[in-house]
């Protein structure tokens, strides 16, 4: 049994709950003494004594009796014995309200995105009209709603596009102005598949390139269609983006295929190879 006098009354029941009790053999019984309020006066099993984890425990826990909330007449013991009948029974509404008294005297916790309930946060998240996703990790939740105020100053721009992101991806994205990945088809000067595609017309003026500084491979299928959908919620609504991360240098060296030189087929791994060709056993070379 852990030593609890002297500890509030919920880090008291955290205690008892990690040490193998459940919440519901804990019993909670009030009592007056010149002790702050929701302090463990006293416990029963005694500290260091060995209990099994299905007894029940009772903590004695200083409160001031709503008693004193009524006219003095009331306030008076009872004339034999010390005993206050009227005080013994109004410890019984104690107990029934004093968990929504805690609540109340702590609600200012519930408007901290980093101190409130988990299932607090899409609530609170509406207030600043913020649609966070509820498959989201709970710390980027509680990060995204904290600086969801700041993040709508720049929304539209690249610091806001790199701001949000970074708190999803915990890595800060390069994003690429005016730039495309693919030149378009220019006969002559063009790789097919390397650095040409086909797609509609992109105007450069009106697109970027956002590069996360990871490997692919590092990145869930459900964490890519997240990125798009921070990318096309923060990007202007006329532009348009090209996503690509930064993969080992190993896995993006793509040869070109050039006709006379390359073989198709030759190589470890059976793709389009820029290997020169190398004349065979009697063959003349020119």
């Amino acid at each position: 049994m852990p030593e609890l006098a002297g500890l509030r009354l919920r880090n008291a029941q955290l205690m008892l709950v990690n040490a193998g009790f459940r919440e519901a053999q804990i019993r909670v019984r009030y009592e007056e003494a010149y002790r702050p309020e929701d302090e463990v006066i006293r416990q029963q099993p005694q500290p260091g004594a060995l209990v099994a984890t299905h007894e029940s425990v009772e903590l004695v826990v200083s409160r001031r009796s709503l008693l004193h909330h009524l006219p003095q007449v009331f306030q008076k013991a009872d004339s034999g014995g010390g005993r206050h009948f009227l005080r013994e029974f109004l410890w019984i509404f104690d107990h029934i309200f004093a968990d929504l008294q805690r609540t109340i005297d702590g609600v200012h916790r519930y408007f901290d995105p980093l101190e409130a309930p988990p299932e607090f946060l899409a609530w609170l998240a509406d207030w600043v009209a913020l649609a966070i996703d509820q498959d989201w990790p709970e710390a980027k939740q509680r990060r995204l709603v904290q600086q969801a105020i700041g993040i709508y100053g720049y929304r539209g721009t690249v610091r806001g596009l790199k701001l949000f992101l970074s708190i999803f991806t915990e890595v800060e994205p390069r994003v690429l102005e005016n730039q495309w990945p693919y030149r378009g088809f220019r006969v002559g000067e063009i790789r097919i598949g390397l650095d040409s595609i086909v797609l509609p017309p992109v105007n450069l003026a009106h697109c970027f390139m956002v590069e996360v500084p990871a490997a692919f491979t590092d990145a869930s299928d459900a964490m890519i269609l997240k990125i798009h959908d921070i990318i096309r919620m923060e990007k202007p609504a006329h532009a348009a983006y090209y996503l690509t991360f930064a993969a080992a240098p190993a896995l993006d060296a793509l040869q070109p295929f050039v006709v006379g030189i390359g073989r198709v087929g030759i190589g470890d791994s059976g793709v389009v190879a820029g290997t020169p060709y190398a004349p065979g056993e009697g063959e003349a070379e020119d």
